[in-house]
């Protein structure tokens, strides 16, 4: 992408955040019918109507990108759906952090994210509840509420707060109390909040130094992710290497803790 095309992407998915996040101010803690799709994970009507009017905007000013969201199927470029496809993709998460609005709690947002193929063009997340909003484009920094952000200075596990999630298979071995646990002894503080792209979203405007997680999907990561890396953060996987969004497990830190929180995973799982 060039960068009229990556400022106009910019300008269009802040729209669809605003727009998102007017619905959403409205329906929060309003009630609303709540399915489940699995045992603890619940999608609600609210989550359909706004990937909807969502996926009705981006069609109608990208009609040849595809689309990825959460709630509904892949359209677009096949493999799309786990971060493997070719050419423009956005992935959508109407709602990140589905349980907490479903409950009342105010730690939820939009996810908004386009990547051309593997390279992240453009992030937005939108916390209705919290009245913030993040956005970032490759290239042009990241901002928060309008002010550019950037990550933590912390050079010591000791003094950082990190932040973590666990799966929603709770019969899975890969359950995230090992590591959950090892951090609990090294770090300063460990938050589980419940959503993922929020906490990424906080990784880069410097409140949390790490945010670690597995079992994660495309549209729970992308957007944040080109927040940390436009904040002059660093991402991976488990191992080191670089993140993609296929393999469901990220690493998010200040760069400076990157290689000790990777000591640490490392560690727990031996």
């Amino acid at each position: 992408m060039d960068h009229a095309e990556r400022v106009r992407a910019l300008e269009v998915a802040r729209q669809m955040g605003r727009e998102a996040e007017v619905y959403l101010l409205d329906a929060y803690r309003a009630g609303g019918s709540v399915e489940r799709k699995g045992p603890i994970d619940l999608v609600t009507e609210h989550d359909l109507a706004v990937e909807r009017q969502i996926r009705t905007s981006l069609a109608g000013a990208f009609p040849a990108d595809a689309i990825v969201g959460e709630e509904a199927t892949a359209v677009g470029a096949p493999g799309a759906r786990d971060g493997a496809g070719a050419g423009r993709i956005w992935y959508v998460d109407p709602i990140d952090g589905t349980t907490n609005f479903a409950h009342g709690h105010p730690f939820f947002c939009v996810s908004i994210a386009l990547y051309d193929g593997p390279t992240p063009e453009v992030g937005v997340i939108v916390a209705p509840a919290l009245a913030v909003s993040w956005w970032a484009a490759r290239g042009l920094g990241c901002y928060r509420n309008g002010a550019r952000c950037s990550v933590s200075g912390t050079a010591a596990l000791s003094d950082a707060l990190c932040a973590t999630g666990f799966p929603y298979d709770r019969w899975t071995n890969d359950d995230n109390l090992a590591e959950h646990g090892a951090f609990l002894k090294r770090a300063q503080g460990i938050r589980r909040c419940g959503s993922a792209a929020l906490d990424l979203a906080l990784v880069a405007e410097g409140t949390y130094d790490v945010y670690w997680e597995q079992g994660l999907s495309a549209w729970d990561m992308c957007a944040g992710a080109v927040l940390v890396l436009e904040a002059g953060g660093r991402l991976s996987d488990y191992d080191g290497a670089p993140a993609d969004a296929r393999t469901g497990r990220l690493v998010a830190t200040n760069g400076r803790l990157h290689e000790q929180t990777l000591a640490v995973l490392a560690a727990a799982r031996a």
